[in-house]
């Protein structure tokens, strides 16, 4: 543990269990059962050498290769962003607008960068007559996303398709629907990329270093990505379809001042800290 807190390590404590945990394949009452075991000489290496990688900042996820969400467990390694607690609030504020006010268990909905496809699985998950497509620019994400339907059991239910946001679903001439009206939507939900490039040092060093700078940063202030989407999102969607967003800290009014045209029943919600996390409205 010196190792870690020296390094500034966040959480020192639980970084070390979890990774001595992925090194016995047990769980935590066992390591407690078995407090006075000593570990075998190649256990020893290896856990020293993952403690070594922790303290030179590699996120403890990309070492384990995984990362709890929604209750599920998904495999993530870099090259992909690592799933947070707080964009479980996005898969909530969709089964809410799915169950309440869509009231349509078979919805369509897309979910634009994917990443390891934490949201569109959940979704899976929770909605099994819903229709689901997962989109990605990332060769790797989208890999891993397969991998984790596969193992989830999902494979059968998420079309994965690669693309700079919607732009797969869109006409190049004209920014227009395709002619297959069967890719019309009835609900986008996104974690865009919404750290604006000036904003890079202050993110921790897990973060700036080691996850996918596509999946992170934007421009325009950190708003270019949502600006985006949200336009697409206008032709793609059917009448009274909805868009969710995760928001990024202290940009509830600057996005809210992007749906002032073409969008109603705005919505906004914070997540456990208090802090603007969720975007939610419905196409006018």
């Amino acid at each position: 543990m010196g190792m870690l807190t020296g390094a500034g390590v966040p959480s020192v404590a639980t970084a070390t269990e979890v990774l001595l945990l992925h090194i016995l394949a047990k769980d935590r009452a066992y390591l407690y059962a078995h407090s006075d075991e000593e570990l075998l000489p190649e256990q020893q290496r290896e856990f020293q050498s993952l403690l070594e990688r922790r303290a030179a900042g590699t996120p403890t996820q990309y070492l384990t290769g995984k990362q709890e969400f929604w209750g599920l467990e998904f495999h993530v390694e870099p090259g992909v962003l690592i799933p947070r607690p707080e964009t479980e609030h996005v898969v909530e504020a969709v089964l809410k607008i799915v169950r309440e006010k869509l009231r349509k268990p078979n919805a369509r909905i897309v979910d634009v960068g994917a990443g390891s496809g934490c949201i569109a699985l959940s979704l899976a998950h929770e909605l099994p007559q819903a229709v689901i497509h997962a989109v990605d620019v990332s060769d790797d994400a989208l890999r891993i996303a397969r991998e984790n339907a596969e193992r989830l059991g999902f494979a059968e239910r998420v079309q994965f398709t690669q693309g700079d946001l919607l732009g797969e679903f869109l006409s190049p001439v004209n920014n227009s629907q395709t002619t297959d009206c069967v890719l019309k939507f009835d609900l986008v939900v996104s974690n865009p990329p919404y750290v604006s490039h000036n904003e890079e040092e202050i993110l921790p060093r897990e973060v700036r270093e080691h996850e996918p700078r596509v999946a992170l940063f934007s421009d325009e202030e950190g708003l270019g990505v949502a600006r985006r989407l949200l336009e697409q999102a206008k032709v793609l969607l059917h009448p009274d379809g909805h868009i969710v967003l995760e928001l990024g800290y202290n940009q509830a009014q600057r996005v809210h001042s992007l749906v002032n045209e073409g969008w109603i029943d705005v919505e906004i919600t914070n997540d456990l800290r208090g802090i603007s996390r969720v975007l939610a409205a419905r196409r006018e």
